[in-house]
């Protein structure tokens, strides 16, 4: 039997994805991930969602899983939460995940180094020599309101 609690956040998840309102899905659950060290009023949480090229999910989940996410932190990118759609408008070859930045100006930074970072050019040569993962890339800053709940 799952828990209340989780069955009500799978449940949650599922009716936004359904609505394929991306930012509605980033805002019901950045407060609900984001941890309260380092929270501002500059803090910008960073959506990205990768349409995948057909047979690359699983490769992504095991880089992200394995290597992307520690060289994001390492460089300063809090990564907030990851998800896979399990139905609705987006289609199974999609990964959706959400960063936190001090600011836009942090997160610039933090791409232009991830961009140059020998450890992840390296990675991503060796990881996708059989062809680039991400077909499409959608990138969308958000801010909290002010009436968002705080962990």
């Amino acid at each position: 039997m799952i828990p209340p609690e989780t069955e009500t956040h799978t449940m949650t998840r599922r009716k936004l994805l359904k609505s394929s309102a991306a930012l509605t899905l980033a805002g019901a659950f950045a407060a609900e991930a984001q941890s309260s060290a380092n929270i501002t009023p500059e803090t910008v949480y960073e959506l990205r969602i990768y349409h995948l090229n057909p047979g690359k999910l699983p490769l992504i989940l095991n880089r992200f899983r394995t290597s992307e996410t520690k060289i994001f932190t390492r460089l300063g990118m809090h990564c907030v939460a990851f998800w896979t759609p399990l139905d609705g408008a987006l289609p199974a070859e999609t990964l959706v995940y959400l960063l936190r930045h001090n600011s836009r100006e942090t997160a610039r930074a933090a791409w232009d180094a991830f961009g140059k970072d020998p450890e992840w050019v390296a990675l991503k040569a060796e990881s996708e020599k059989d062809g680039a993962f991400v077909n499409v890339h959608d990138v969308t800053f958000l801010k909290l309101t002010d009436f968002s709940p705080s962990i």
